[in-house]
């Protein structure tokens, strides 16, 4: 069988454009054969656009590309290459390799955190006092951090990274929390409701003030997770918020 193409569920901003107009929006996931666009302008079925996509390595050197949408709903669609012209072509296989590489190393490290847990736990059998009934209800020490994305892999995998460095993750915009994770899509729903004084914002998947428009330009963060972030990034970024004086 024939091998399947590298594909990344990034977020990468993008712009496509028609013969009437050019739009702005994020990718779900890319490969070398195309991409999934999240969009509320997706095209029909057939339709080709000229695609500008930012890429990590050189994000003020788009990637162009000419595509032709295989499908189409109300909020997305996918898109072929038609046309990747070589260097393109380089560049997107080099991410795809390195986002492959850094998930299975923080698999890597959620693997090893969790074996190192067990083993000790099986050594330490019987070697200390018999335990207490308790008496009381056990709090929750962890320190908590608000996290809303819209990346639901990448929320998966900073809940499970979180857990295992002795941070909490919670998502009820309801609670206090020292430090606020959101990205561009979900900042303005989050930050109205849980937005207190004290509580310092990280923006994931966006390079800095500059790349922040309109209402969000308002927001302040106190840190950026550059595109594409992973679990390791925003917890890098958290552990330095939270040892910074205040």
């Amino acid at each position: 069988l024939p091998t399947r193409p590298a594909r990344a569920d990034a977020v990468l901003e993008l712009t496509f454009g028609t013969q009437d107009d050019v739009v702005r929006a994020y990718s779900k996931n890319i490969g070398t054969g195309g991409l999934a666009i999240r969009t509320t302008r997706a095209l029909p079925t057939g339709s080709t656009l000229e695609l500008r996509i930012s890429l990590p390595d050189l994000p003020h050197q788009a990637l162009r590309a000419l595509g032709q949408v295989v499908w189409s709903r109300e909020d997305a669609m996918g898109v072929a290459f038609t046309q990747l012209p070589p260097d393109a072509e380089r560049r997107l296989k080099s991410f795809l390799t390195q986002d492959d590489s850094l998930l299975k190393r923080v698999r890597g490290v959620l693997k090893t955190d969790v074996m190192e847990l067990l083993t000790k736990d099986v050594r330490d059998l019987g070697k200390g006092p018999a335990p207490q009934a308790a008496t009381a209800v056990e709090l929750d020490t962890r320190v908590p951090v608000l996290v809303r994305l819209s990346d639901a892999r990448l929320m998966t995998l900073i809940t499970e990274l979180f857990h295992q460095k002795g941070l909490r993750v919670v998502t009820d915009s309801d609670k206090p929390a020292p430090i606020i994770v959101v990205d561009t899509g979900s900042a303005l729903d989050v930050l109205s409701t849980a937005g207190r004084a004290g509580s310092r914002t990280i923006m994931v998947n966006v390079s800095g003030p500059d790349s922040l428009m309109g209402r969000l330009s308002n927001l302040n963060p106190a840190a950026f997770v550059k595109n594409p972030a992973s679990a390791a990034s925003v917890l890098l970024a958290v552990e330095r918020l939270l040892s910074a004086p205040r």
